[in-house]
């Protein structure tokens, strides 16, 4: 996730969208603010985010524009002349910010963010949060960002090679998957989980042969039903009537059955070793 240094600065959990912007509480300065929404990006929390969705709530100020795929930070006459209220409350926080990281960034740009990640967020990407009970992963097309340490996960971009993200996605949110990272992963308090780069890495993706017509029929196939089950939780969320989430909720345990018996397809597992991963052995 991004590092801001400053989080009391740069990040809002608690917002009210405007006409001219939004109107935010900032901690650095315990009191409402408004700053134009073009330099907020949506943040999902830890917590906020499950096996095929995600709910964002913080917004994270981003002084930066996107050329050709590269942050860069918004000069202060920019800043002063197109968002004149975010200049206004950078400038009353710029004694904290200066002193960032031992004056760091003083003379390359005293509002800036801590120089990392910078560039990963505005592409699609799987998320996935670090601290879980159950193995999850939601594929974002848009920009939604992790902060560091008011939030933790995993931003995945792939390989051309392994096919469509979609794919990818429901083999990290099947059973087998699961089941295998728990036998990895460090165990904590609860019943949670550590979803760390270092045993994300170990994790046996089931690569595609795109010369095999029946490996991409398999391929396709669970990018349709992963398609599906982004789709019916969008729906869920929105559902106000109980009979209308209890279908959705429905549709979503069998399409989850059909994502499961799919990667057990994929990973040729016998009937005794589905046994065994539905066991939780």
């Amino acid at each position: 996730g991004l590092q801001t240094s400053a989080d009391t600065v740069f990040l809002f959990k608690e917002y009210t969208e405007q006409t001219d912007g939004y109107q935010v509480i900032s901690k650095a300065l315990n009191e409402n603010v408004v700053v134009e929404k073009e330099l907020l990006k949506q943040v999902v929390r830890s917590g906020e985010i499950g096996r095929y969705w995600a709910r964002p709530t913080a917004l994270v100020l981003f002084p930066y524009l996107s050329l050709l795929g590269k942050s860069k930070l918004i000069s202060e006459i920019d800043l002063k002349k197109k968002y004149p209220r975010t200049w206004n409350y950078l400038l009353l926080n710029k004694k904290l910010l200066s002193q960032r990281e031992h004056g760091k960034f003083k003379e390359t740009g005293w509002y800036q963010l801590y120089p990392k990640n910078l560039d990963s967020w505005e592409r699609p990407k799987i998320m996935i949060p670090y601290m879980v009970t159950r193995l999850s992963a939601y594929y974002a097309e848009n920009d939604y960002y992790f902060v560091n340490v008011t939030t933790g996960g995993f931003g995945l971009v792939l390989r051309e090679s392994l096919g469509k993200p979609q794919y990818t996605v429901g083999l990290i949110n099947s059973k087998l998957l699961d089941w295998y990272m728990k036998k990895v992963s460090t165990t904590f308090h609860g019943g949670y989980f550590a979803a760390n780069k270092q045993f994300l890495v170990q994790l046996p993706i089931r690569t595609i042969d795109f010369n095999d017509p029946a490996d991409v029929q398999r391929h396709d196939r669970m990018v349709a039903l992963v398609e599906s089950m982004l789709a019916l939780h969008r729906h869920l969320a929105a559902a106000r009537s109980p009979q209308e989430k209890e279908l959705l909720q429905r549709q979503i345990a069998f399409t989850d059955r059909e994502i499961d018996a799919l990667v057990y397809e994929l990973y040729g597992l016998t009937e005794e070793e589905i046994k065994i991963v539905e066991g939780g052995e």
